[in-house]
């Protein structure tokens, strides 16, 4: 179940808890369905009626309401808005579950990597001194690079139509139903997001690269930063990691 409908869930049948609390504890109004004032009997009844009314008809309503899935580049704009978009697209036992898993720890570590990064180069050289600067640049361009990718890989398994794969999953994707044509289609978004997740993950280990020189970086002897083999390694990925759209 996705996180925004056991969200909506427990927020009604929490506030059915409460309204009934508040109604027949002594605590609060008191009421009784089979004592005290005609009115005070009537609102007791009708509290019952209605929040069990409420509480059949809205569970039902939310169980069986579909999850459609949106594009979402709309409303993403930020790693962390993907990180909320991600969250509301974990089902129990998705085809995109294990993925999504993955590029939510993804971005954990990246920030993780990235805050690391930034504190050593504060220690290690003024905001203003143009090394600081060049690594900075190169940094920011990282976290570009791994947003677009997130936001792709969002789009990717907003435009999947997972219950009717799942459903065809299930029955052994008959081929009266299945072409190779659609087989090909869902392959094609499937490897398209785990290929995105995996440049992700080589650009989180050239990270570590490069946080190891930085680390040991000296600009009266390091020389042009651009010429560092991790720098080197981390401009071409960024390159290739761009084709994802």
């Amino acid at each position: 179940m996705a996180p925004k409908k056991l969200r909506q869930l427990l927020l009604l049948n929490a506030l059915i808890v409460i309204i009934n609390i508040a109604v027949f504890s002594k605590a609060f109004f008191g009421l009784s369905l089979l004592a005290g004032s005609v009115l005070g009997m009537s609102v007791a009844w009708f509290t019952v009626v209605s929040t069990t009314f409420a509480f059949f008809k809205g569970n039902i309503s939310l169980l069986k309401k579909p999850e459609t899935h949106q594009l979402v580049s709309s409303k993403v704009n930020s790693l962390d808005d993907c990180v909320s978009v991600f969250e509301e697209a974990i089902k129990n036992g998705d085809v995109f579950d294990k993925d999504i898993l993955k590029n939510l720890e993804q971005i954990r570590r990246f920030k993780k990597k990235q805050k690391t990064i930034r504190d050593i180069l504060q220690q290690k050289f003024a905001i203003n001194e143009l090394t600081y600067q060049k690594f900075s640049n190169v940094l920011g361009d990282v976290e570009n690079v791994i947003y677009m990718n997130m936001r792709s890989i969002l789009n990717k398994i907003a435009a999947f139509d997972v219950e009717e794969y799942e459903d065809l999953q299930k029955r052994g994707f008959p081929s009266s139903e299945v072409s190779d044509e659609k087989m090909q289609i869902y392959s094609e978004y499937i490897n398209f997001v785990k290929d995105a997740t995996k440049t992700n993950e080589d650009i989180l280990l050239k990270l570590d690269k490069m946080l190891l020189e930085i680390s040991r970086y000296n600009s009266l002897d390091g020389g042009d930063i651009s010429e560092l083999p991790a720098i080197k390694e981390m401009d071409e990925l960024i390159k290739n990691a761009k084709l994802y759209k």
